[in-house]
């Protein structure tokens, strides 16, 4: 059996491609620096995909942890550069926005919003969570991954806590702060594209 050091976690990466595709996939959305600082925040991302997709195949979770930090630092700036982007048009151009374009635009802040938390949340470890386990579950099996993308899902969906409450001050000032751009996500961006689009 693999030590916990060398075991693969393959929903980091997973969840980073899916990052990079919508990146590929929606290349037109509002963002600070327009298609330059899109295209390099592409190329960082796509370096950060392959490291992380090498790491992962050779087992070394310490390494995979690593890039998950630095994607999570890009990822963080495309927020960042997008909600600042959709409420400088929002407050002073409302115009000029353009429907499809605002709504991609909070898809894609949505989406990176809730890997960004998740790997937040796997960093600061699951010992600041109380995650509920089936009578008789073995408490010394490690979650995985995907148990931080569910964590972080459910935040930025229900705006709160579900199932796996903080136990810390740390956590729950993440998951509110998650929360915060989740809520201003749909009530900024998507419902006025939503408005555009009638």
């Amino acid at each position: 059996m693999q030590s916990l050091k060398n075991s693969r976690d393959w929903g980091e990466t997973v969840s980073l491609f899916a990052a990079l595709v919508l990146f590929v996939a929606l290349p037109n959305r509002y963002t600070i620096g327009g298609p330059t600082a899109t295209l390099v925040l592409g190329i960082v991302l796509g370096v950060i995909c392959l490291l992380s997709l090498y790491w992962t195949i050779t087992g070394e979770r310490r390494m995979t942890r690593r890039v998950m930090l630095t994607a999570a630092a890009v990822l963080g700036l495309i927020v960042a550069a997008s909600m600042a982007k959709i409420a400088y048009l929002v407050i002073y151009q409302a115009g000029t926005i353009d429907g499809p374009r605002l709504l991609e635009t909070a898809f894609v802040i949505w989406v990176c919003n809730v890997i960004l938390f998740a790997v937040a949340y796997h960093w600061i470890g699951e010992g600041e969570f109380v995650f509920p386990r089936s009578d008789g579950a073995a408490t010394a099996k490690p979650l995985v991954f995907l148990d931080f993308i569910f964590l972080s899902f459910t935040t930025a969906t229900a705006f709160s806590p579900t199932d796996t409450p903080p136990l810390t001050t740390r956590a729950r000032m993440y998951m509110m702060l998650e929360s915060g751009i989740s809520l201003a996500t749909i009530a900024i961006a998507a419902a006025r594209a939503i408005n555009i689009l009638k």
